[in-house]
């Protein structure tokens, strides 16, 4: 009878300590995804996600490369970037690309530009070069986003 009270207390104890820590953990500050763009359909957003998707993995594994000085690395991430299907310029008739305005591909181009020209810079293990680069593929980057988010007329600065 008394083991029974004292797993019963200590499962108690436990169940009570894991909510408790459910219930306390740190909540995300940061945003994990882009929010959701206020001029694109529904069904192109989807679409566009899903063509964009190793972008962010990506783009997590240059960060941690270029900030540990990993030019190898640095070299393989920009490459695998550079290497990545472009989304095509939209023709007649095309739905969803239509409804990208013009600098975002712009912008893709001087992002996979940007990717290239981070590569060089790694392999000629130029780590001021590498840090600009990395700076300017950052701010490609963010520029095709806001183009996402607020179209064509998203402000540059």
């Amino acid at each position: 009878m008394m083991n029974r009270s004292v797993t019963l207390v200590g499962s108690v104890i436990v169940a009570a300590a894991i909510g408790t820590a459910v219930f306390l953990r740190p909540k995300r500050l940061a945003r994990e995804e882009l929010p959701a763009s206020s001029y694109i359909p529904t069904a192109a957003r989807e679409s566009l996600k899903a063509k964009m998707g190793r972008h962010g993995l990506q783009m997590e594994a240059l960060v941690s490369r270029v900030v540990l000085l990993d030019a190898d690395g640095v070299a393989r991430t920009a490459g695998e970037i550079f290497d990545e299907p472009a989304l095509a310029r939209p023709v007649t008739g095309d739905e969803l690309y239509g409804l990208l305005p013009e600098r975002f591909f712009a912008l893709q181009d001087e992002f996979r530009a940007r990717a290239r020209r981070l590569v060089a810079a790694s392999l000629n293990k130029d780590r001021a070069a590498l840090m600009d680069e990395f700076g300017a593929l950052a701010r490609s980057c963010v520029a095709c986003h806001q183009v996402y988010l607020f179209g064509a007329d998203a402000p540059t600065q």
